[in-house]
């Protein structure tokens, strides 16, 4: 059967900035002084709500203000060193087009606060190829658990074992798995290797056909 939904995270998936969030998050641990590297990125921040990494690096802060003006710091960053960059995923476009024109809904399911999704989603004019959307302000509790794509596949219409999930994240593969969904791992944040036990490895949107989708099923 082909699936019932498409369930796209965005950051590393829609469009491919890894670098840039990492740049950003360089950026700001040196302004507040504390050490940042890519291994410890992918390790506590990459998928993950803002929210849930501002409480990571900064534990002893329990005001929810002070953590919700430090997580629009760090993405004001993000958005003024991407802004001359962004540019979706190699054949995202002709792959939505084509999904759509199969039938099967698609969504988006991302840990990103709603700033950052209408600078991608608008900015690119993609907005149109998506029929509902989760947000990071929207979930209880961040991926790994499975609460942005139940409720972004519950949003479609459709049950998300019947469902796709694309991502880039470890966190948000396992999120993926826990939802019950079949999950595609885009190979831009982490190498083939690292994201191999997602249902199906692809480092774009290129050569991505509905028969692929289908096969996930048997």
């Amino acid at each position: 059967m082909k699936p019932a939904a498409l369930l796209f995270d965005m950051d590393g998936v829609i469009v491919d900035n890894h670098k840039f969030h990492l740049r950003a998050w360089m950026e700001f641990s040196k302004r507040h002084g504390f050490h940042l590297d890519e291994v410890e990125y992918k390790k506590h921040i990459n998928g993950r709500t803002i929210s849930a990494t501002m409480a990571h690096f900064f534990p002893d802060e329990k005001n929810p203000d002070v953590i919700q003006a430090l997580g629009a710091e760090k993405e004001e960053i993000y958005r003024e060193l991407y802004a001359p960059h962004q540019k979706p995923t190699p054949g995202l476009v002709d792959f939505l087009r084509l999904a759509m024109g199969a039938g099967i809904a698609v969504g988006v399911g991302s840990s990103a606060p709603p700033q950052n999704i209408a600078f991608t989603l608008d900015g690119l004019d993609l907005r149109k190829y998506f029929a509902a959307i989760v947000n990071g302000s929207e979930v209880s509790v961040g991926k790994p658990a499975p609460e942005v794509y139940l409720k972004l596949a519950e949003k479609l219409g459709a049950k998300a074992q019947d469902s796709i999930v694309l991502e880039d994240a470890l966190s948000g593969i396992e999120a993926g798995k826990n939802a019950g969904a079949k999950v595609i791992g885009l190979a831009t944040t982490h190498p083939a290797h690292e994201i191999s036990h997602s249902d199906l490895v692809i480092n774009d949107f290129n050569g991505l056909t509905v028969d692929k989708l289908t096969s996930l099923f048997k």
